[in-house]
């Protein structure tokens, strides 16, 4: 009988200890991994420079000032002709470098747009990728730098970004409302924290997909300094009062908050889902469309406006 009590001892022992082991990292390691998730999507550093020589365009090195840092922006000034209107392509993330989304500057070269590329803020300072809010304010400085040259129309700059740029061109183009004519946002989320809370039960189960939400909330509160609340697309999109051309492809996650951000924008919205396209995919998977989309939303905008 001692034997035997004495056995029991030590597995109620066993069994308390590996719970007081087991329990604690049941709720430490999703919150975690929510942190390190944000960590890793807001890291750091800068490269990828594309120059327009590798696709044979004419340019000139431009910069403009940072509000933020009180230092130049590096970029690129690619002329076109007839060079009525001009767009801004905002950088994907916060390590971008000006050039980024070469493709895309082609087919804008190529329908006569004037193109501005620029630096994202990782390669202006130390800085953590805020994933689209922060890098609103490198949109106006880009827009005053447009506004002091007298070779273009002010009155008809346009945006153009994909992923978290394609978020900041919706921020931006809300923020700078008078001084936006249009904007072309491809893949980007309509609500940040909306699209955790959408996908973490999938990738944790037995309820361990809140407290990754809660690291991750913790992860850009410590990181960038601003609740993730500020990530939401859709809660400015109803502002914009100029056109919006929203692009995206059929087999990517984001697609539902897309067309939740057409519903919303209302009659300024348009939405273009490309078959088969997965995310950034698109000029790739339907390389003719794209270019005669962007042709159709860029003349239906300036018939319009000349209106």
């Amino acid at each position: 009988m001692k034997v035997e009590r004495t056995t029991r001892q030590r597995l109620v022992f066993i069994v308390r200890t590996a719970l007081l082991i087991l329990v604690p990292l049941l709720l430490i390691l999703p919150c975690a991994l929510g942190y390190g998730f944000i960590n890793l999507l807001t890291g750091t550093g800068c490269g990828g420079e594309i120059n327009p020589d590798v696709i044979g365009l004419a340019y000139e090195d431009a910069s403009f000032r940072s509000s933020e840092f009180g230092r130049d922006i590096p970029a690129y000034w690619i002329p076109a002709s007839p060079g009525d209107l001009t767009v801004i392509v905002v950088p994907t993330g916060g390590a971008a470098a000006r050039g980024d989304r070469m493709s895309e500057i082609e087919v804008y070269h190529r329908a006569g747009v004037n193109v501005l590329t620029y630096s994202a803020r990782g390669c202006i300072g130390t800085v953590n990728n805020s994933l689209g809010y922060l890098e609103v304010d490198a949109v106006g400085d880009a827009l005053t730098y447009l506004q002091s040259r007298s070779d273009i129309n002010r009155n008809q700059i346009g945006l153009h970004g994909f992923s978290a740029g394609g978020a900041t061109v919706i921020m931006a183009a809300a923020r700078f409302a008078e001084d936006v004519a249009w904007a072309v946002s491809e893949g980007g989320y309509h609500d940040f924290p909306a699209q955790i809370e959408q996908n973490a039960p999938y990738a944790l189960p037995f309820g361990m997909g809140l407290l990754f939400r809660v690291g991750a909330h913790i992860g850009y509160r410590v990181t960038i300094g601003h609740d993730m609340s500020v990530l939401s697309p859709v809660s400015v999109i109803d502002e914009i009062e100029s056109p919006v051309l929203l692009i995206y492809g059929t087999l990517e996650p984001g697609l539902e908050g897309a067309r939740e951000m057409a519903r919303v924008g209302g009659e300024n919205v348009e939405l273009w889902e490309v078959e088969g396209a997965t995310h950034g995919s698109y000029i790739n998977t339907a390389p003719n469309e794209y270019a005669q989309q962007i042709r159709e939303f860029l003349t239906t905008e300036n018939t319009e406006n000349a209106e």
